[in-house]
């Protein structure tokens, strides 16, 4: 049988000289660094989670051993911390980075267990195999570790050192790599750094004199500024921007982990899966963020010179914010009501995060049609760039999609490898143009991601074909059409502002709720969804030069409106329909979990 090098990261340190490769996935194959991988002589596996079916499988097996850990989890936080609380409370806070940490380590399991059945002699090289990865300060790090080269390689060289099942000869080389995780931020103009800073000496001050409990604490709320102060002044509470769950967080060092007290798990009778388990349970608790377990106690003692609160609503704190996470489980516990929004969405993914925000929220709120028992539906908290004037003249806008390299969850949207089919679909659609066409589309890339298609973009089309627009609203209202490569926010924004807006997108990457199932085949009857690249093309092609005239169409007017009837919540004043909730919770009322 033929040799090969098997290739797990993009850490050329581990690709050897002039062997030949197989690349563990696309993630290998950084496009700027094209000019070294396109020498050697190289096949690329093929990724697991491409069979939709083997991810519905995946995904109930991972969501029943989600919730295994978390039982355990919680009893070792418990008495680690010497406290008492349900595992409810802990799901709140450890919630976000389990339900991302075991699907993680089931895909890294999963990529190796295909490419041993190749039919190939495999070796891989390891880098400095026996040292030890860095433990994430918090969920965010934690996120950002995921999509690190230097930490995905240090995971697959553990896997490939635990199991002895896998036919792969394993070299280890002492040589060291840069550990770097990125965590995307978005810096200020000093205009918004003076205004920023304004509003956090006031609410400051205010929090000096603020009452120990409050009615309703609204935090990463995506309410527009204005929306937000009318709300609070139709409540009649006191503006507050919430500033103490932005203090920085000193976290003590990590212990030595190694000395803890194992968390296990008995949920497996599968032999297979069982092994995967037991691998998990070696490494949990040394992966585990320090801001749950050596850091608990600060965030624990800070939050305790925060107010209560009856009422507390987010759209997105529950995930990142520590502080927050830590403060609502304690204030959820004492009997406050912890109100859940939506963040963004549009034709809602099948399954993406366990039903987490469903299983901690007291309240959950959709902007569309309800899917789940115990939500409620609302107007959109977000969605604001409505098209005051046309303009026939300007850029058909591709508002492009792109993930990170790494899957860092078990989601039914394009994880990992699977962005870069949704790039090639993009290539594909625009060489399908006309240049009279062409000359007119602009491409928005996606702001995060690991695939660099912004440079893919600028490679295969020269930089003119990039958007010069500031902000996605400035890029949609100055479109004459939108086009999204993906059916989430962006979709709904498009589909809301008025412009003439299409979707391209891979179906089979983004298995959504059955109750769009009639939607859908109204939207592709009227040439607002495309599969398919070509056909795409063709109604761009016969639409370009008077998009509005489509746009308004009986058919096309039907399916806008049954788009706004499921997946929005389009009212008149929306404000009083969100004073209407609030105090009818306030009251004990609405539906509850």
């Amino acid at each position: 049988m033929e040799s090969k090098l098997l290739v797990t990261t993009a850490l050329e340190e581990s690709w050897g000289f002039d062997e030949d490769i197989i690349f563990l996935g696309e993630w290998c194959k950084q496009h700027s660094r094209k000019h070294i991988w396109i020498k050697r002589s190289f096949d690329v596996c093929d990724y697991h989670w491409r069979d939709r079916e083997k991810l519905k499988v995946d995904h109930d097996y991972l969501e029943i051993l989600n919730e295994d850990f978390l039982k355990y989890l919680s009893n070792f936080l418990n008495k680690f911390h010497g406290v008492n609380k349900d595992p409810e409370y802990w799901r709140i806070i450890i919630g976000p980075w389990l339900l991302n940490y075991i699907p993680v380590l089931w895909d890294r399991w999963e990529l190796l267990s295909s490419v041993s059945q190749k039919g190939h002699i495999l070796e891989t090289k390891l880098l400095k195999p026996d040292s030890t990865r860095t433990i994430s300060k918090d969920y965010s790090n934690a996120i950002a570790s995921f999509d690190a080269d230097w930490w995905n390689h240090q995971i697959f060289s553990e896997i490939l050192l635990y199991r002895d099942d896998l036919d792969i000869k394993i070299t280890k080389l002492n040589t060291g790599f840069i550990e770097n995780s990125f965590v995307p931020t978005y810096p200020l103009s000093k205009w918004q750094k003076f205004i920023t800073f304004v509003i956090n000496t006031i609410d400051q001050i205010i929090e000096l004199f603020s009452l120990k409990k409050r009615k309703l604490v609204l935090f990463h709320s995506y309410f527009p500024r204005r929306f937000l102060l009318k709300l609070y002044f139709r409540l009649r509470l006191f503006p507050r921007s919430e500033t103490r769950f932005n203090k920085a967080i000193i976290y003590p060092k990590p212990l030595d982990r190694n000395n803890l007290d194992k968390v296990e798990s008995s949920l497996s009778s599968d032999h297979s899966r069982h092994y995967f388990e037991n691998f998990v349970m070696e490494n949990i608790l040394r992966d585990l963020p320090i801001s749950y377990l050596e850091g608990y106690k600060t965030l624990l003692k800070m939050q305790s010179q925060f107010c209560e609160a009856e009422n507390i609503f987010t759209a997105n704190a529950h995930f990142a914010s520590e502080l927050f996470k830590v403060w609502s489980a304690e204030q959820q516990f004492k009997g406050s009501n912890l109100i859940i929004s939506s963040h963004g969405g549009a034709l809602y993914p099948l399954y993406t995060v366990f039903d987490h925000q469903e299983k901690i929220a007291d309240y959950r709120i959709v902007w569309g049609l309800e899917w789940m028992r115990g939500q409620t539906r609302m107007p959109a908290n977000k969605l604001n760039a409505k098209v005051q004037s046309y303009n026939s003249n300007g850029d058909i806008s591709l508002i492009d999609y792109d993930g990170l390299k790494y899957s860092y969850r078990c989601a039914a949207i394009p994880m990992g490898p699977l962005a870069v089919e949704v790039y090639n679909q993009n290539k594909d659609f625009i060489n399908c143009l006309s240049q009279d066409v062409r000359k007119k589309m602009k491409v928005r890339p996606f702001p995060l991601g690991g695939w660099e298609t912004k440079d893919r973009y600028i490679d295969d089309f020269g930089f003119d074909i990039i958007s010069s627009q500031g902000s996605l609203s400035n890029t949609i209202l100055n479109s004459r059409l939108v086009i999204c490569a993906y059916p989430q926010t962006t979709f709904s924004e498009a589909m809301y502002s008025g412009i003439p807006t299409m979707i391209l997108f891979h179906e089979e990457f983004w298995e959504v709720q059955p109750i769009y199932n009639e939607l859908i085949s109204l939207l592709k009857e009227a040439g607002i969804m495309y599969t398919d690249k070509i056909l795409a093309a063709q109604h761009v092609e016969s639409i370009a030069s008077d998009p509005m005239t489509w746009w308004n169409e009986p058919k096309t007017i039907l399916a806008r409106e049954k788009f706004n009837d499921l997946c929005l919540t389009i009212e008149s004043n929306p404000m009083d329909s969100w004073v209407e909730l609030f105090r009818a919770i306030s009251a004990g009322g609405s539906s509850k979990r």
